[in-house]
Formats: C-alpha cells, structure tokens, sequence
C-alpha cells in the first residue's frame, strides 16, 4: 500500500491507495482535508498539521460474494496515519 500527503496551495490532501488488506484488489482513496488560510492582518492561518489521520475504506471497484447489488468493495475500513516530512512540508514522509 502507498500513501501520500500533498499540501497545495495551503490545501491538505491525502492519497492511498495499492492492494486492499482483505480482498487483495486495487483500490485508491482521495480525501481533501482542511484548507490552511491566511487571516486578515496577514498573519499565518492555522498552521499546517505534522501528522494526517485518515479512515479509509475499500472502493476496490469489485463485487464479492454476499454484498448487496451495486455495491463494490468488500468493505474493510482502516485508519492510516501520514506524517508530514519536516524536510519538505509538501510531501509526507514514506
């Protein structure tokens, strides 16, 4: 599995995706997280999160035995934790 942490434009967004812990498919997990703004005065807005915690579950794109009609995934949820890299603060740390 690979997870990424990008910040662009004062925007956290993490990335995860390779083979699904239960079913072994491949899947991908966008998520925005929050936007980093600056406040009036100029002064810095919130500021950036070393660490992003994120629930991700299986959108693999298959069905699997038992699920209901349309439904894709075999449907494990998992928490990732990414950590920002203190070296380049727009990319996390692998």
């Amino acid at each position: 599995m690979q997870a990424d942490l990008v910040v662009g434009e004062g925007v956290v967004t993490a990335t995860v995706g390779g083979p699904c812990p239960r079913c072994g498919h491949q899947f991908a997990d966008r998520q925005v997280g929050q936007a980093v703004t600056a406040v009036r005065g100029g002064h810095s807005g919130k500021p950036l999160p070393r660490t992003v915690v994120i629930d991700v579950s299986c959108g693999c794109g298959e069905p699997h035995t038992g699920a209901p009609e349309q439904v894709t995934g075999c449907g494990v949820a998992f928490r990732v934790q990414l950590v920002l890299d203190a070296g380049n603060p727009d990319e996390a740390a692998p």
